[in-house]
């Protein structure tokens, strides 16, 4: 299996000046480039959502990051807050910082475009670009098997910067998993924070797949449906109203039900079902209250 060169275990990674120069070469190596485009660098942007582990990143445009309206608040979040908005947008200073402050800075340059990207996400266009990436499952699919390959999108357990690192939300489960791949590992989840899967699918509610949480199958209209079928074959009776009934039932929510030999191990045994979901059942508030209420018989008194 080929070994992966992660940004954190390549220093030389972090060296912009380094990548443009190697970018540089690249180019005058090609017969075909245009002479008239050999004194232009690769902006901070476009290297920063290049490497490798930001796979999740979008580019933000300058003109949103120039925008001060769309900056408010940060100044107070992010140290050498100038000092890192330059370094993002390519600003020459006409005293630049010494060369020991330069590692600071580009801590300080991540931490404010990982905010900004943020609040870029949740815009029509931002929304829009995310899109691209989440309809060709750029993002990754859900590992729980009855999601079927459900394409997931990053999101964050906290807006606050430094506390969780990003993880990953399945709409047809609701829930949240951790990146499998180690260079996702140090991705802070504030950048992209806890509204952004939410206000997603309420954009776009037709990717909302099937028979989700968020979209589940309505059991009124399948039933009619299913009793509309059955008077056209003038084949319904009235016990089988009940049968297709659990056969929705069953297959509504899409939920592994443990058996022993064949049989579904009751729900209130310890080693049955006491970790299904739960929340995908109706009544399942007053549920949880009856199965308090019996006694334990696994208890020793």
């Amino acid at each position: 299996m080929e070994n992966i060169q992660y940004q954190e275990d390549d220093p030389n990674f972090q060296n912009l000046n380094d990548y443009q120069e190697e970018k540089e070469e690249e180019y005058n190596s090609n017969d075909s480039y245009d002479s008239s485009t050999s004194t232009s660098v690769i902006s901070w942007i476009t290297w920063y959502c290049s490497l490798p582990g930001h796979e999740f990143f979008i580019e933000v445009p300058e003109e949103f990051i120039e925008d001060e309206f769309n900056l408010y608040g940060l100044r107070t979040i992010v140290p050498m807050y100038e000092e890192a908005l330059d370094m993002i947008l390519d600003l020459d200073d006409e005293n630049p910082p010494p060369s020991t402050e330069l590692p600071n800075i580009e801590r300080s340059a991540e931490l404010l475009y990982g905010l900004i990207h943020q609040r870029f996400i949740l815009t029509k266009l931002g929304l829009s670009l995310m899109k691209l990436k989440h309809k060709e499952a750029r993002f990754g699919v859900c590992p729980r098997v009855y999601c079927y390959y459900s394409p997931v999108l990053p999101c964050g357990m906290t807006d606050i910067p430094g506390k969780v690192n990003v993880k990953l939300y399945c709409p047809r489960c609701g829930d949240l998993y951790t990146p499998k791949l180690k260079k996702y590992k140090n991705i802070d989840g504030a950048y992209f924070g806890t509204t952004f899967p939410h206000l997603y699918f309420l954009t776009f509610p037709e990717l909302l797949p099937k028979n989700s949480l968020a979209n589940p199958i309505n059991n009124e209209l399948e039933e009619q449906n299913e009793l509309q079928e059955n008077e056209e074959k003038n084949e319904l009776q009235e016990n089988d109203s009940d049968e297709n009934q659990d056969k929705i039932e069953e297959r509504t929510y899409d939920i592994y039900t443990p058996k022993i030999f064949g049989f579904k191990v009751h729900e209130t045994s310890q080693s049955g079902q006491r970790m299904k979901w739960l929340r995908w059942r109706e009544g399942y508030k007053s549920k949880i209250e009856e199965i308090k209420s019996l006694p334990d018989v696994y208890s020793d008194d």
